[in-house]
């Protein structure tokens, strides 16, 4: 049988080391403290941890690392009081952490269709187990119609997150990355524009109907990024999006989450399009 924990109750994770990945945001390296949890802990690609500081509160932060890796990862941007206080804590300090909540992104579509990944900002933080998995299990002497294409788009070249790790994902993937700008001391040589013109240089065409989307960023982003899918032929059933609000609980007890009729933490982070499209006032087409 099985080890079990209550996953209600925070346990103590320490800091093996921390990354600065751009001037506001950083990852975390844990390492649960308590042997039990520690072997029977386990999460799926998109769930999410509820970190903690005493004195100062919780906060959801998604997991960012492989589910095989031997650290548990989180990417944080220093946004509020919990992060902020997180952003001053070193290698060896000790936080709470409960968890993991939520639901994750369907991996069995992923290993029976062709898959698409869009991420734009912080948004790659939820998706970067998926590519971990995926590069682990990297498919011998793939055919070109199954490199699965990932799409990427930051503020600036300066902003993109786990720049160093994109080498490593063109061997698995059709990577392409862009900016909103850059200055020309960033010697950027790369696109430069708004995400939804990448779909061009993807073929879809008539792989479209077999399509599965994962996408995580800014809602704006998703909601143009959907119309686009939609009108390239991608069925709603087969787009799976990440969501953001403010989870308390992590357990849909408290309604801070509530969307709608759904809650945040409980149905998602990660929904069907189609189960939400009318949130989204995504047209249909």
């Amino acid at each position: 049988m099985k080890d079990t924990y209550d996953k209600s109750l925070p346990f103590a994770a320490s800091i093996r080391w921390i990354k600065k990945e751009t001037r506001d945001t950083l990852s975390f390296a844990l390492r649960i403290e308590d042997e039990h949890i520690r072997k029977a802990y386990a999460f799926a690609p998109g769930q999410f941890n509820m970190l903690s500081v005493p004195g100062v509160g919780e906060a959801p932060i998604s997991i960012s690392s492989g589910p095989s890796d031997d650290i548990l990862l989180h990417t944080i941007r220093v946004a509020g009081d919990v992060t902020t206080a997180l952003s001053r804590f070193e290698a060896g300090n000790v936080l709470g952490v409960r968890g993991p909540f939520g639901n994750g992104w369907p991996m069995e579509r992923a290993e029976m269709k062709r898959l698409l990944i869009i991420a734009g900002g912080l948004g790659i933080a939820p998706l970067r187990p998926v590519l971990r998995y995926m590069l682990k299990n990297e498919k011998p002497n793939a055919s070109p119609a199954e490199i699965p294409p990932l799409i990427y788009g930051a503020r600036s070249p300066r902003n993109i997150l786990f720049r160093d790790e994109f080498r490593s994902y063109a061997a698995v993937f059709d990577v392409h990355i862009t900016v909103d700008k850059a200055d020309p001391q960033e010697h950027w040589s790369g696109n430069i524009g708004l995400m939804p013109p990448l779909l061009d240089k993807i073929s879809l065409s008539s792989k479209a109907p077999d399509t599965t989307a994962f996408i995580c960023g800014p809602e704006v982003m998703m909601r143009c990024l959907i119309e686009e899918l939609l009108a390239r032929g991608l069925r709603g059933e087969n787009i799976f999006l990440s969501m953001e609000r403010n989870m308390n609980c992590g357990m849909g007890t408290c309604g801070h989450c509530m969307f709608a009729q759904k809650f945040v933490c409980k149905d998602g982070p990660v929904f069907r399009y189609q189960d939400i499209a009318a949130l989204l006032a995504v047209k249909e087409l």
